[in-house]
């Protein structure tokens, strides 16, 4: 359906202007769509509100091309590896949170600024599908420094 504007007429009070009945129609139509567009009876649950689909790694892996959040996460201290296959479409990202004891290392398959990078206890960073490379667009430890990129 196309937007639906309201005909307010040329004058105040003319009766050139749409009926308050077809009015309120058009603005429940226009809201119909954007809800159904947005995922339903509620927009809080159309993922706009920054719910990602999550990937929680407890030991080497590849990540997932569907998820966006990846959590590191292992019982007990210990390093852990991931591939990063390339992106399926430009603009895609990942964010990545180590919660592990250890070091995840991440290895792109195609990647701008280097081989990998590897994130400390809590260090986190977020990758940026280009259309032929991942780029890491920002990246923090739990010291504050920069994320070892090799």
């Amino acid at each position: 359906m196309a937007k639906q504007t309201l005909d307010i007429g040329t004058n105040a009070n003319d009766g050139t202007g749409d009926t308050l009945r077809s009015g309120g129609e058009k603005i429940n139509d226009n809201f119909n769509e954007l809800y159904s567009t947005l995922g339903g009876n509620s927009i809080v649950t159309n993922g706009i509100n920054a719910s990602y689909a999550t990937q929680e790694m407890n030991g080497d892996g590849t990540v997932n091309d569907s998820d966006t959040l990846i959590l590191f996460n292992i019982a007990d201290p210990g390093t852990i590896a991931a591939t990063l296959s390339d992106g399926t479409s430009i603009g895609q990202y990942k964010i990545f949170l180590n919660k592990n004891d250890g070091v995840a290392t991440v290895t792109p398959t195609n990647f701008a600024n280097g081989t990998n990078f590897a994130l400390s206890q809590y260090g986190s960073a977020q990758a940026i599908w280009e259309g032929s490379n991942w780029y890491l667009i920002g990246h923090k430890d739990s010291a504050d420094t920069d994320v070892v990129i090799t």
